[in-house]
């Protein structure tokens, strides 16, 4: 009896999280970390994180707010939705502080 494979020719490949990393959720409503759909970029680690490293994705994850989590802690909105504005934000707190 010939057996036929259902898949086959797997390709096994693993990242560090900011490496495949995307600035937005997965989905809309919840704080999950999206990542890239590429098949490249996901294989070679080619996230918009990659260049900045893990302490930046680190405190823009660990600060990202929803709408719903700012308007919960008495925000008008969250400070950052993406990552030119988290780094816009970041700058204006750095001044802020001088």
């Amino acid at each position: 009896m010939l057996l036929v494979q259902p898949i086959k020719n797997f390709t096994f490949f693993v990242q560090e999280k900011y490496r495949i990393a995307l600035d937005r959720p997965g989905s809309g409503n919840t704080k999950n970390i999206g990542s890239v759909i590429k098949i490249d970029e996901l294989i070679h680690g080619r996230g918009p994180f990659t260049e900045l490293g893990v302490d930046v994705f680190d405190d823009y994850w660990m600060y990202y707010l929803t709408k719903d989590m700012a308007m919960a802690v008495d925000l008008k909105g969250a400070p950052y939705k993406n990552l030119r504005e988290y780094k816009e934000y970041k700058k204006l707190k750095k001044d802020s502080t001088k």
